[in-house]
């Protein structure tokens, strides 16, 4: 029931961004001056799964959301580093609507500011974005951290799947507008054209949910995402190589705001240098390695 709503709700993105927020809200972006007057930070929350956002209340919410999660408990501390009294204020929005234009759609190769920042709406995305060329296009995104794009299958096709070059002639379950989109029609344009890698759109908790059921299909995630997924919620399925160079991943802003941009990078640079930071204690309790330690993890892997 829980998926077929939120599909509902998804399907009518584009139609919230216009009516309800791109006119009927706010009209203008706000930079950090206006974030410290008003007191209010906007955090736009997508990535609807454990433990990055869980949805504690209501199932059909937009803006009186209730959540738990990293992305939840990280923006909390980033609201307090700005300073005293400023109030997040969460939105849910669905994955692709981040880079809605004002006519509610995702167009690649365009240049603008999508309309939930541009219009104020949102302040900050910190959904883990990874730094791709066409997102540069939209919006600035503050690393957080690096990664690598992690294949996961079911334990049972992890013969099939020995080297990169078996990713050719298979399937690829994907979240649309991800860089795992992105990653696989570059390498169908060079590595596999001669036998392209398929890619059935799906949202991402029912796409996990198939390939742990036995899907003959591959996931491509985050290496956190890979970490905690395959020792909780997809614990028949097995990571079986890195793929791609290395990600830059953090929470993306509109390209006028440097000062929230500043903010945000020297609560970063603060967090991961301390050990005992907010940060590194969040990861700590949900990946059993702190964001350093991940870090490091990720800077040894070729």
């Amino acid at each position: 029931m829980r998926i077929k709503v939120f599909k509902f709700w998804v399907m009518c993105a584009a139609i919230f961004v216009i009516a309800e927020y791109g006119q009927a809200n706010f009209s203008h972006a706000r930079g950090l001056e206006e974030i410290m007057q008003t007191k209010e930070i906007r955090i736009c929350i997508s990535y609807p799964y454990e433990p990055f956002v869980k949805l504690e209340s209501p199932e059909d919410c937009r803006k009186d959301c209730k959540f738990s999660g990293i992305f939840y408990e990280e923006s909390l501390a980033f609201a307090e580093s700005i300073g005293n009294g400023i109030q997040a204020k969460f939105i849910r929005v669905a994955w692709d609507e981040q880079f809605f234009n004002k006519e509610g759609k995702t167009v690649l190769e365009d240049s603008y500011t999508p309309e939930l920042l541009a219009s104020g709406n949102c302040d900050v995305y910190p959904n883990n974005l990874t730094k791709t060329e066409w997102r540069k296009e939209k919006m600035d995104i503050v690393t957080l951290y690096p990664s690598r794009m992690m294949v996961i299958v079911h334990k049972s096709k992890k013969s099939q799947f020995k080297t990169p070059a078996d990713l050719g002639g298979k399937t690829a379950l994907v979240e649309k507008n991800t860089a795992y989109q992105t990653w696989i029609e570059e390498q169908n344009k060079t590595a596999y054209a001669a036998n392209p890698v398929k890619i059935e759109f799906m949202l991402e908790t029912p796409a996990r949910k198939a390939v742990n059921a036995g899907r003959d299909a591959f996931l491509l995630t985050d290496a956190d995402v890979a970490i905690w997924g395959t020792r909780n919620d997809i614990k028949d399925c097995v990571v079986v190589f890195p793929v791609g160079a290395a990600d830059e991943i953090g929470w993306a802003f509109r390209k006028e705001d440097k000062d929230l941009q500043a903010a945000a990078q020297k609560f970063f640079d603060a967090q991961r240098g301390n050990p005992d930071s907010m940060l590194n204690a969040i990861w700590k309790n949900y990946f059993g390695r702190s964001l350093t330690e991940f870090i490091a993890l990720m800077l040894s892997v070729k």
